[in-house]
């Protein structure tokens, strides 16, 4: 490896990142940069603001400067406040200034208080002004504050007196001024000011009775039973009806208190009717169709048959009745203690039997679902006919009986097995197939059948050999063995009873099993059938040479029919 050149080639890299754009890459995606001084305190954020708008915020600045001097108008009745947007010393503006509070007192060198402000001028750049009344007639003295937007303020401006005008004469009281004081066209639009500022109300109608009133605190109208029923609030925007709005449309406002419908009645649609803070929806019968609670939704069909969404209850469900709303099924979720949320079916009661309170539940939860028919009485012990069990290790259908354990049956199908547990019958329909089919692949090495009961009894080897512990015999067929005990006696007869029963009478052969240990110089024994029937028949082993025996010999026989 060359160093030098390896070398010689980080250094152009290097120099072409210094001389790049910083971030001329980067974006900040849905969030800001936090600003902080040299003591690690917040005092701004740039990017993403918490409202949704983008842009610099300032967060604990420093106050303003002070402003210049407010040019205080009297006016009639009050004082016309007026501020050029601009600060004492000549600064620009901060960014974070938010408004210029007001401040007028009776007293010179007053201290600005919360009972000394009057208002704020908003506009920054160009100023802005501020009508302040009413006043009395005295001289009041006005100062400034500029305030940012963290709502730290700075120092006061100084201050500007000015005295609130008053006309020759008294003041004007209501009904002091008639149409007979007044010159037809005397009034006239040029004659107005731009800004008509009043140091009272206006009042249309009876003053003490049916009336509408403007007056500083906004508009105000009032029923012939001196009661205020619409208000127009001029602080914050907001109104208040008592009436009734009839025939108009709100766009982008919050309606608050009262009701709300789409008729009075009939088919409708009502919020917080009864203040009750409920949606209700009504047909043409005016009959409640649908609803929205606090605590769920409710839905009748033209029917009757009606359901309910119930998120609030301690478990959330969805519930079905029928017409009569004498039967209800359920869905429901419940959350166990791993978060995990499970699923519960459950069917309307039914009759079986003596009990009317049959269900079939369905549950489907953490990593297992099982359904089965059981009792609604409170225990939920008691379980009755099919079932299905599915987990991770197994599934199984199984027919319950708690009455009667005995009866319960069950095929479980598990990792590359599956047993029964009670007994199995094959009813094989009339077919050319086999009713038992048993196929093993070539690998396989166990038994292909294999009946147990406390020991096998019998097998069947993957290569046919079978190994049965009793007596296998054809259908016209049966087989067994009896001993002959003979004691000092040349023959005996022995009585045997088939295991079956013949449908005419059979051939019988029998052998002596093995050779039995005889006398030196004695003859044979020998065995054979007499009084055959389709029952049994009588087996005589005598000696051949009429020599007495005292043995037991084991005789086979076999029955076959024709």
């Amino acid at each position: 490896m060359d160093i030098g050149r390896e070398l010689h080639q980080i250094r152009a890299r290097l120099e072409r990142v210094e001389r790049s754009a910083r971030l001329s890459h980067a974006s900040l995606d849905g969030t800001a940069i936090t600003v902080k001084d040299g003591t690690g305190t917040v005092r701004g954020a740039i990017g993403m603001q918490p409202d949704g708008t983008l842009g610099l915020i300032a967060v604990d600045g420093p106050p303003p400067g002070a402003p210049t001097d407010p040019v205080v108008t009297p006016s009639i009745g009050g004082l016309r406040v007026v501020w050029d947007g601009a600060l004492a010393d000549g600064s620009a503006l901060p960014a974070d200034f938010a408004h210029i509070a007001v401040h007028v007192s009776t007293s010179s060198g007053f201290t600005p208080s919360a009972a000394t402000f009057v208002g704020t001028i908003t506009a920054s750049g160009d100023g802005g002004m501020l009508p302040v009344t009413p006043l009395p007639y005295e001289p009041h003295y006005v100062v400034l504050i500029a305030v940012n937007s963290s709502g730290i303020p700075g120092p006061a401006s100084a201050e500007t007196a000015a005295t609130p005008l008053q006309v020759e004469g008294p003041d004007l009281v209501a009904g002091s001024v008639t149409a007979g004081h007044l010159q037809a066209g005397s009034v006239t639009a040029e004659k107005l000011e731009a800004i008509l500022q009043l140091a009272s109300r206006i009042v249309a109608g009876d003053p003490s009775g049916a009336r509408v009133e403007l007056n500083e605190d906004g508009l105000r109208v009032y029923n012939g039973a001196d009661v205020l029923v619409i208000q127009f609030n001029a602080a914050d925007g907001s109104a208040v009806f008592s009436g009734n709005i009839t025939g108009s449309d709100i766009s982008g406002s919050t309606v608050t208190g009262g009701l709300i419908q789409t008729a009075a009645s009939g088919e409708r649609i009502t919020i917080n009717e009864g203040d009750d803070n409920k949606i209700f929806i009504y047909d043409a019968a005016g009959v409640g169709v649908a609803s929205l609670t606090p605590g769920g939704i409710g839905l009748v069909g033209p029917l009757g048959n009606a359901m309910a969404i119930s998120p609030a209850t301690t478990i959330p469900s969805i519930r079905w009745f029928n017409i009569a709303g004498t039967k209800v099924a359920k869905v429901q979720a419940s959350e166990v203690a791993s978060q995990a949320v499970r699923i519960e079916t459950i069917s309307s009661r039914f009759t079986s039997g003596a009990n009317t309170d049959w269900i079939w539940h369905q549950v489907m939860g953490e990593d297992a679902a099982y359904i089965e028919r059981m009792r609604d009485d409170g225990l939920f012990s008691t379980y009755m006919g099919g079932a299905l069990y599915l987990l991770p290790t197994y599934a199984r259908l199984t027919n319950n009986n708690t009455a009667d354990p005995t009866l319960i049956s069950r095929l479980t199908l598990g990792a590359a097995f599956a047993y029964f547990e009670n007994r199995l019958e094959v009813l094989a329909p009339a077919s050319a197939n086999s009713a038992l089919y048993v196929q093993a692949v070539t690998a396989h090495t166990g038994n292909l059948l294999r009946l147990y009961r406390d020991g096998d009894k019998l097998t069947v080897d993957k290569d046919g050999n079978t190994v049965a512990a009793g007596s296998i015999s054809a259908a016209n067929e049966d087989q067994g063995t009896v001993n002959a005990v003979m004691t000092a006696v040349s023959s005996v007869d022995v009585t045997v009873t088939f295991n079956k029963t013949f449908p005419t009478t059979p051939r019988v052969t029998v052998s002596l099993r093995g050779n039995p240990t005889l006398p030196a110089g004695s003859s044979a024994l020998i065995a054979r059938p007499f009084n055959i029937t389709t029952t049994g028949c009588t087996i005589r082993v005598s000696d051949v040479g009429g020599v007495a025996r005292t043995l037991t010999h084991a005789v086979d026989w076999i029955a076959r029919s024709t």
